[in-house]
């Protein structure tokens, strides 16, 4: 059984801004996922696509029709939801990275809550011996992604159902993000970071042990 590391906490408190700041190193070893906002010229929020994590880090781009990966889109009658991707690309970029030495999930718990497949695979993926670190979307975020997506009222269950599937687990940790625990926070990504890859250097002199 593989580790996880999540943070939680309020949107644009600088989670994901710390999480790359101290997984850049690692960059070409990691696979997984990030959520890219995109945004209008006028910076008015279009959507949201999933971004497989081998690629460049942008956090937030320039909207154009024809992206790939998107499952939320502005429309003219609103934000529209296509949970059907999730079932598709999002499984084959989540499978891919058992393939990898650390896998990325930022961020879950939003409109992927409500597809039993691929939330079956976030669960397989901590569960496998390839460690995991990402951002869990909180209650508080949630309830605001829901005055502009429509999705079912029983959202905030189903993330309660996650983060206790999570904090049952005894291979790893979900942290409370705040401000003023930065630098602690940053310390145990640190740990966490040095850990998975002393385990694989570890496993890696024991296969060379065996091939001699």
């Amino acid at each position: 059984m593989g580790k996880f590391l999540f943070l939680k906490g309020d949107s644009g408190e600088g989670k994901t801004t710390l999480l790359f700041e101290c997984l850049k190193p690692m960059h070409q070893m990691i696979g997984g996922f990030y959520s890219q906002r995109l945004v209008s010229e006028e910076g008015r929020t279009m959507g949201f696509r999933m971004v497989p994590a081998q690629e460049e880090w942008i956090p937030a781009a320039f909207y154009k029709k024809g992206m790939t990966n998107v499952f939320i889109q502005r429309t003219e009658h609103g934000f529209h939801k296509y949970p059907e991707f999730f079932v598709t690309e999002g499984l084959e970029i989540l499978r891919a990275s058992a393939h990898s030495r650390l896998c990325l999930m930022d961020e879950i718990g939003g409109v992927e809550l409500f597809v039993p497949e691929f939330m079956e695979e976030v669960l397989r993926c901590i569960d496998r011996p390839v460690p995991c670190i990402g951002v869990l979307k909180s209650h508080k975020n949630l309830k605001a992604m829901k005055t502009r997506v429509p999705i079912q009222p029983d959202s905030d269950k189903l993330l309660l159902d996650l983060e206790e599937k999570l904090e049952n687990r005894t291979n790893g940790r979900v942290f409370t993000f705040d401000r003023e625990k930065k630098e602690y926070i940053r310390a145990e990504i640190m740990e966490f970071l040095s850990e998975c890859t002393e385990k694989e250097g570890k496993e890696t002199h024991d296969r060379k042990g065996l091939d001699l």
